[in-house]
């Protein structure tokens, strides 16, 4: 099952992982997988999930580690541990975007945090998506230029000139500009 709007708790057990997994599912986690941490790594790697909550310790590994690797993977993070090891976590982990949270946990806790963490998570990606439909800009830009310097070279034309028989050939032929760049390129740097 796809836990791509699901979180994942990794808990040893006990009271305080039936309260993460009560307040997950009243906050609208459409599916709650639950590990002890071990074969954690393995879970994040066969789905993804839109969070993470490590409730450190775990029964093999304080769950530091563990975190950082869901972080990497994409899920929201989110670390509680005993309130004396807090800074210290928070020294460790530095620039991640993972929210520790100070034991003991109450339920309101729970659910403004999983609120803040679903909002950083979501600015994040759209960041990400962003940043990619820019880098394709600037890819095609530089394709264009491109083809506008061969145009430049081979025909002894103003690079105005290039950029209207680019835009010219790309409306005659209903394409993309980067299409008659490629083609230019392929003609004349062969």
């Amino acid at each position: 099952m796809n836990g791509e709007n699901g979180i994942v708790i990794f808990s040893h057990g006990g009271e305080s992982l039936e309260n993460i997994s009560l307040a997950a599912s009243e906050y609208g986690f459409g599916h709650i997988a639950v590990s002890d941490g071990n074969g954690g790594r393995d879970l994040l790697s066969r789905s993804s999930y839109a969070m993470a909550f490590v409730n450190a310790p775990l029964e093999t590994e304080f769950g530091l580690d563990l975190a950082v690797y869901a972080a990497g993977r994409g899920c929201g993070v989110i670390i509680a541990a005993a309130a004396k090891h807090c800074g210290e976590i928070a020294k460790k982990i530095g620039g991640t975007d993972i929210f520790i949270l100070p034991k003991p946990l109450n339920k309101a806790l729970l659910l403004q945090t999983f609120r803040y963490v679903s909002i950083a998570r979501a600015r994040k990606l759209g960041l990400q998506e962003e940043n990619l439909a820019l880098e394709n800009r600037l890819r095609d830009a530089k394709l264009i230029d491109r083809a506008k310097c061969v145009l430049v070279e081979y025909l002894r034309i103003s690079e105005a000139d290039a950029h209207r028989q680019i835009q010219k050939r790309a409306m005659d032929m209903r394409v993309p500009l980067t299409a008659i760049a490629k083609d230019i390129l392929k003609t004349y740097e062969m």
